[in-house]
């Protein structure tokens, strides 16, 4: 596997993926690619694949479970999808393919830090070793973690250093990991999904600051970007298309959401997500909660946003 935005190397071993950090570069092509992303939830899979223009080789599909999928459904599945992306690109180009996918929310955290910009170089890393290993301690207790970080590029020389963290629990690693083994690929990039959702604001160039009110099946997962800070919340949800009908559970989470973002004043809100290719439900959040604007990706259906985000950003590098 290929370390991506590798800024800084992590202390003391290399690790054979990176959990993508959030950085948005321009777009500049360095070879040939080609990108098979994929996304594992609860009751859903999905799959694309890009060429190196962008071009759908292998247009989103979303196999979906009213019950949770066994691993040896996830293979099959995603095998059907990886023969015809194989089709596509012609096996004389098999070497061009990058293989991503990311964890889900549940499964890490993520978090923002500041240091000041007179910091040597030695004390920057021995401050944020320090401050990873007593976030490790005090969120993860006897639990093997996976932990990566970028440096935000900075506009001037005496702008405080920026880091975004991501800290995962290895056994969410270990189990794509195995399923690209039995798939017969070697993952290139592990991302995190909360470093998607925030990837995906930057891509799309929401002014900062600003948060993101992402939806999907089974949760919904509020998102701050703020000037000294990350922070997020996930809300368990159960998405169905007549959802408006039990609207006394519906307004009992949005009353929820409602009291998170004013407890944290959080402004600059926009939705996005599975809600937005629904008008009733979309309305339905827009008329109750704070909600600046929407945010979709234009070129896929919006349930594909974060693993779009995903290729694209592969695909940039």
């Amino acid at each position: 596997m290929r370390l991506i935005d590798k800024i800084i190397k992590p202390p003391k071993k290399k690790a054979p993926y990176i959990l993508l950090p959030p950085i948005y570069i321009e777009e500049i092509f360095r070879k040939e690619k080609n990108i098979f992303a994929f996304q594992i939830g609860e009751r859903f899979i999905r799959t694309l694949g890009l060429d190196n223009e962008g071009k759908f080789l292998l247009k989103p599909h979303e196999d979906v479970s009213p019950a949770e999928y066994s691993e040896e459904e996830i293979i099959q599945l995603l095998k059907e999808q990886l023969t015809h992306f194989y089709q596509k690109v012609g096996l004389k180009k098999k070497e061009t393919i990058y293989y991503a996918t990311f964890t889900p929310s549940k499964s890490g955290i993520i978090r923002l830090y500041h240091f000041p910009a007179t910091m040597k170089k030695r004390e920057l890393m021995q401050s944020l070793e320090l401050y990873i290993q007593q976030e490790i301690a005090g969120s993860f207790q006897d639990q093997e973690v996976i932990y990566s970080y970028a440096f935000i590029p900075r506009q001037k020389k005496d702008e405080p250093y920026k880091v975004v963290v991501v800290v995962v629990l290895k056994e969410a690693i270990d189990q794509l990991l195995r399923i690209g083994e039995q798939l017969g690929i070697n993952l290139d990039v592990i991302s995190f999904e909360l470093a998607e959702i925030l990837n995906f604001g930057l891509m799309e160039q929401l002014p900062h600051p600003f948060a993101i009110l992402y939806t999907d099946y089974t949760k919904i997962v509020l998102l701050a970007y703020q000037e000294g800070r990350i922070i997020y919340e996930i809300f368990p949800f159960f998405f169905s298309e007549d959802l408006i009908q039990s609207s006394e559970d519906l307004n009992m989470l949005i009353w929820d959401i409602r009291n998170y973002i004013v407890l944290n004043d959080i402004n600059n809100i926009f939705l996005g997500g599975l809600i937005v290719e629904y008008g009733n439900l979309t309305e339905y959040f827009l008329e109750r909660l704070p909600i600046f604007g929407i945010i979709s990706s234009k070129k896929v259906p919006d349930r594909f946003s974060l693993i779009y985000t995903l290729a694209e950003r592969l695909r940039r590098e």
